[in-house]
């Protein structure tokens, strides 16, 4: 079997964005006129304070020039976003959209297939995550947040984030790969680690692919690889097992029909790396905004014996809204669509605004900037107001797992012991490659255990 290493993948996803993208602003709407080399820094760096402030003085729609995908436009109007999320997939390429991520999970992933072959793939990825599978899960979710809130110091603070990302890869380690030895568990979740945590030094690669014979990121390249042996030798050790019809696990199902090491490996990347990071930084962001709020705090501590609890879920979509892990969606069209007044030429990166249109004033009154989640209980939400899973036909397949692992991480911390935030003042975000984090890493000190005072 000859494998496709991580070079071969960055060069050849290089290539592909180059050729894809529009080198011209004509005809797209206005925006910032400032360097494509200022404007790349922004983003990489200070999306969430750049894009709200490129909203605020251009409106809903505005283009932005940045490396490596050139000219996007950015959109935050409900009515734009339904036009892009029910439109046809093979006029909005949400796989070439998501580009930017095949060097890590493949151009057989989900994410960055494209219609018709992504139909197929969809289909194949689905059942994981029928209803009653993630029901199933939800024992295990439950038994490592125990093992993870069992470690945690009383009467010290602690960064909140690294335990979340550590507590949700050993989830989605055990429930995708059905790895219950610690040693081989604890190799998988390390080398998964070391290539996600990416920089902005790191990120120059996506750049200039050459520097992938160069030192330190020759490195990032050389841990690729070494994810991808150890995710290979998971997939072989399955395909080997007698009883492996008997497990319950993703893999199991995934080698079904015998399909290709290749795919089975883009397959599994994509659910590793996106049932484990976003959901760790939305749990950080959950617990920061939660603790902050007494009121808010109290009335989900009231309701911690229902495993329904309304309130604890509007709790969970109110931190999603406000602080959104990924700050934007992506598309690519294939043909002209006019959106917002402009005509969009074949070849546009269009950018849905998540960032921007939970914020909107329009949409969420003049106390949008705050956390209530009672606002989720009036039911009068916007479709495609609220859009951290994206929507449509690409809508994220582990939406509902993501979502039931953060209650049932929640419910179990807060049983367990009392918590507290460091200090009074919010911690603001900070972008981590794509995602927004806290900057402070969600800091928390446990006041007390269950039965101890």
């Amino acid at each position: 079997m000859t494998i496709e290493t991580a070079g071969n993948r960055i060069s050849s996803w290089h290539q592909t964005l180059r050729a894809s993208r529009v080198t011209s602003a004509e005809g797209l709407p206005p925006g910032p006129r400032l360097p494509r080399v200022l404007q790349s820094l922004l983003i990489w760096t200070q999306r969430h304070r750049f894009i709200p402030a490129m909203h605020r003085r251009y409106g809903d729609t505005f283009t932005v020039n940045a490396e490596p995908t050139g000219f996007g436009v950015v959109l935050r109007d409900p009515d734009d976003l339904r036009t892009i999320f029910r439109g046809d997939p093979e006029v909005f390429h949400a796989g070439e959209g998501n580009a930017l991520l095949a060097p890590l999970v493949g151009k057989r992933s989900v994410l960055t297939m494209d219609a018709p072959e992504h139909a197929v793939e969809r289909r194949r990825m689905l059942p994981p995550f029928h209803g009653d599978r993630i029901a199933r899960a939800v024992a295990l979710m439950e038994e490592e947040a125990e093992r993870e809130v069992a470690r945690w110091p009383i009467g010290r603070d602690f960064e909140l984030l690294p335990r979340m990302q550590e507590l949700t890869l050993r989830i989605i380690v055990r429930v995708v790969l059905g790895v219950d030895e610690d040693d081989r568990a604890r190799a998988v979740g390390a080398a998964l680690r070391r290539v996600l945590n990416v920089g902005l030094r790191d990120m120059l690669l996506w750049v200039l692919p050459s520097l992938q014979r160069v030192r330190p990121w020759s490195h990032m390249v050389r841990d690729l690889d070494r994810a991808d042996q150890l995710i290979y030798a998971e997939i072989a050790r399955r395909r080997a097992d007698p009883l492996r019809a008997e497990r319950a696990d993703v893999l199991s199902m995934l080698l079904e029909g015998d399909p290709a090491p290749e795919l089975v490996r883009d397959e599994l990347v994509t659910l590793l790396v996106a049932g484990h990071e976003t959901t760790a930084v939305s749990l950080s962001w959950t617990f920061e905004r939660l603790l902050r709020q007494s009121g808010a705090l109290a009335k989900v501590r009231a309701g911690l014996d229902d495993p329904r609890d309304p309130y604890r879920a509007a709790v969970a979509k109110e931190a999603l809204r406000l602080r959104p892990v990924i700050m934007n969606i992506a598309r690519r069209l294939t043909q002209p669509v006019e959106l917002d007044g402009h005509v969009m030429p074949a070849g546009t990166l269009l950018l849905p605004s998540i960032i921007g249109v939970h914020t909107d004033p329009k949409i969420w009154g003049q106390d949008a900037a705050y956390f209530r989640p009672e606002r989720w209980q009036s039911g009068d939400v916007p479709t495609y107001a609220w859009i951290p899973f994206g929507g449509g036909a690409r809508r994220c397949l582990g939406a509902t797992f993501a979502l039931t692992e953060m209650d049932a991480v929640l419910r179990t911390v807060l049983r367990r012991v009392e918590l507290r935030a460091d200090r009074p003042q919010d911690e603001s975000p900070r972008m981590h490659h794509i995602t927004l984090v806290p900057s402070r890493g969600a800091r928390v000190r446990v006041i007390a255990r269950a039965g101890v005072s």
